[in-house]
């Protein structure tokens, strides 16, 4: 019999084992084919026997010029501080959790902050004194109070603002009657009114009486 290609023995029976006296390196393993064979290699070689292997870094695939270390089927990239995978991806710098007391985290390069509501220091982890001696005035201040994330000043008597700084005027314009002088007091006023008399110097003394 005249067997066709890839076939032998008396009545081409048999398959021809393309395989024999031909051999895979040892990262790959030898298919027999019709006409031939071939070498299917492990992940990372390449080359007919499999003896090839393959440069992962030739792609260029790290980025910002970062340096490729090529890897059996694998590659790594020696990134600059900040940066991790493939040198483009900014490093999760918050994924810790790093601040503290519901404070919020924002990622940087290479760092982060933390934006604190109600507490202080890089991880909100320092207790804020909202009323600081600077803060409301010495003078027309009674107390100071904290409230979430500020402060108020109470004001003494006679004083007002934000921050107690403003004298209240009780001498408003012609409260005190003929000309007679006011005088402003930390609880009210006071109408110098000689020669006349009463509260606002609107009584007349009489004389004869």
């Amino acid at each position: 019999c005249r067997c066709d290609r890839g076939y032998t023995g008396v009545h081409c029976e048999l398959r021809v084992d393309h395989c024999l006296g031909h051999q895979c390196s040892e990262h790959g393993v030898c298919l027999n084919q019709r006409h031939n064979y071939t070498c299917r290699c492990v992940p990372g070689y390449e080359g007919t026997l499999c003896e090839i292997e393959t440069d992962e870094c030739s792609s260029s695939p790290c980025a910002s010029g970062a340096t490729c270390v090529d890897s059996v089927a694998s590659y790594w990239c020696l990134c600059a501080s900040g940066f991790e995978r493939t040198c483009s991806e900014n490093t999760n710098d918050c994924w810790s959790m790093p601040c503290l007391n519901g404070g919020s985290c924002v990622d940087l390069i290479n760092d982060y902050i933390c934006i604190c509501p109600s507490f202080d220091g890089d991880d909100c982890s320092r207790v804020v004194n909202r009323c600081p001696s600077d803060q409301c005035d010495a003078r027309g201040t009674s107390t100071c109070e904290e409230l979430e994330g500020t402060f108020r000043c109470i004001c003494r008597h006679g004083f007002t603002g934000k921050q107690c700084e403003t004298p209240i005027s009780h001498c408003v314009k012609d409260l005190c009657h003929a000309g007679s002088t006011c005088v402003d007091l930390p609880r009210g006023f006071e109408c110098q009114c000689l020669p006349l008399t009463g509260r606002f110097c609107e009584i007349d003394i009489d004389d004869c009486a």
